[in-house]
């Protein structure tokens, strides 16, 4: 035996007790039918062994659950389950920590602080509109956005200490679309066969029951309307091939496997009928052309692109006719679409415009201070109010339910939190826009893609179309988490290859990009494929 790979010995053994014992507690209460206690100690096997085996590779499990919402039943707290991965890794990683087996140190930047700030106003809101819970005898209450934003920031913290090898890093984006295809998965099975729906539903809530629990709408009838559970599966294998790929070789049948997962990206999110998707898809697309070949690339792939889109929307009514969800995602363009369908994604657009006109009404008053904030939450009479008929406009607008973020964002935290979010994601988008072209000719480019990219089209929707300030506040901390975690990675790769390298700041054939604006990808074991 030797003693450099003691402790790899101990775990195995302490992994073999460990889980011999609790198999014979587990049996021995199975037989006596003991289920939840069972489900209970099964559930600690399965985390103490997860933990004794990733050990310091605990935090892959935050980017793998990010994107799962639904909440495990039976669990305490109601939590969602990418909350419930950071809870679990958080104390794992904080005892690894103590006993040195991660030590990397946490270093921090301007975007980090700018992170900070917008952090320490929104404690300042608390603390002027504290909330909590009606048993508890508050009179605001409901702030569960406050507790979701902590333990996203627990998750920050995980991933400011630890840094990944290229190889590792090329292989990323297919951890972090996993969750988006479970899923997707999940709501093709229960939305085409209903009848799963409930008993996956006694396990796991992050599943579509519209088909289960559907009355005989109009909408229904339509080939069941949107399919919101494959929007993000769609996106998300999109922005895996267009940052492994340069995009214009995905339209060309000489690369017909990148163009088949393509083409199955682009139905997911045409069945999706989310036309907010199917834009944000077409500017990921512009904007990963651009990083990899320059502008002409963005031309040249645009050129093929737009004509198969007019094709496809000329033919729609006279051709073929399209799912009614395929013809809600492309509604806003001009084509002979169905009356049905054009009227209920106009009716979704209205619907948000006159809660936006009621908000900002100044007879309502369903913000107090617009300067600092009302905090989240509500009082009790509101809370009352909202639940007499939670699908009622006045209601909705009375939990804060605003389908905008920028009236989301100032009735938290005001004109001033306002503000300082604003910074925050435009630092975020100019982060980005840095860290693509700083991991150019490495093997990070492909995860620099994947990341900065959203980061830079991040504001755009957020403040133009729709959103919530808890929600995209969460979204902006995980992306700068990550984004910083590549950040990071390339700095150390880059010093790797300086101490490797006889003369300082040699160039690295293996990964060399041509000079902008003539840029070609590195293959895909280098993290992408050379145009041919």
């Amino acid at each position: 035996m030797k003693l450099e790979r003691l402790s790899e010995y101990l775990t195995i053994t302490v992994t073999i007790v460990v889980g011999m014992l609790m198999t014979l507690y587990v049996g021995s209460g199975a037989g006596g039918g003991d289920t939840n206690t069972t489900l209970k100690v099964s559930g600690a096997i399965i985390a103490t062994l997860v933990a004794l085996i990733m050990r310091a590779d605990i935090w892959l499990l935050i980017p793998i659950f990010w994107p799962l919402t639904g909440q495990v039943r039976g669990l305490p707290g109601a939590f969602p389950l990418r909350d419930l991965a950071i809870l679990y890794v958080f104390p794992v990683f904080l005892a690894l920590k103590a006993l040195k087996v991660v030590r990397t140190k946490a270093k921090y930047n301007w975007l980090d602080y700018l992170l900070f700030l917008n952090i320490s106003y929104l404690v300042t809101v608390f603390i002027r509109n504290p909330v909590g819970t009606e048993s508890m005898g508050f009179e605001r209450i409901g702030g569960k956005a406050y507790f979701d934003t902590f333990i996203v920031l627990l998750g920050y913290w995980v991933i400011g200490h630890v840094t990944i090898s290229p190889k590792l890093g090329r292989r990323m984006p297919l951890l972090m679309i996993c969750g988006d295809l479970f899923t997707a998965a999940m709501g093709a099975i229960t939305t085409y066969f209903p009848a799963t729906a409930p008993i996956i539903g006694q396990y796991y809530t992050g599943i579509s029951m519209d088909a289960y629990t559907a009355e005989n709408t109009q909408m229904q009838d339509m080939e069941g309307g949107r399919e919101g559970h494959f929007a993000n599966a769609g996106y998300g294998i999109l922005r895996v091939v267009y940052s492994f790929w340069y995009p214009f070789t995905t339209l060309n049948p000489v690369y017909l496997g990148r163009v088949l997962v393509s083409a199955l990206g682009i139905f997911l999110i045409l069945r999706s009928g989310f036309r907010s998707t199917l834009i944000q898809t077409g500017a990921f697309f512009l904007l990963a052309a651009y990083f990899q070949r320059g502008f002409p690339a963005v031309v040249k792939s645009s050129v093929l692109r737009l004509p198969l889109l007019v094709l496809l929307v000329a033919m729609q009514g006279t051709v073929v006719n399209l799912p009614f969800a395929v013809q809600r995602t492309l509604s806003f363009l001009p084509g002979q679409w169905d009356a049905g369908v054009v009227e209920n994604a106009q009716g979704s657009v209205d619907w948000r415009h006159d809660i936006w006109k009621d908000v900002l009404d100044p007879h309502n008053k369903y913000i107090d201070n617009w300067w600092f904030g009302d905090g989240f939450g509500m009082t009790r009479t509101q809370l009352r109010e909202a639940l007499d008929d939670p699908t009622n406009r006045e209601n909705l607008v009375i939990a804060g339910a605003y389908h905008s973020l920028p009236l989301s964002a100032i009735h938290t935290v005001g004109y001033i939190g306002f503000g300082l979010f604003c910074l925050l994601i435009f630092g975020a988008a100019w982060y980005g826009f840095k860290l693509i072209e700083k991991s150019r000719g490495s093997p990070f480019f492909v995860g620099a893609l994947f990341l900065g990219v959203p980061a830079i089209w991040f504001p755009w929707p957020s403040l133009l179309l729709s959103g919530f300030y808890d929600a995209q506040m969460g979204e902006i901390i995980f992306l700068i988490a990550m984004m910083r975690l590549f950040d990071r990675s390339l700095q150390r790769y880059h010093d790797e290859q300086k101490e490797s390298t006889p003369e300082a700041g040699a160039e690295f054939p293996e990964f060399a990009f041509q000079s902008f604006p003539s840029r070609s990808m590195p293959s895909l074991e280098q993290g992408g494929d050379q145009d041919k």
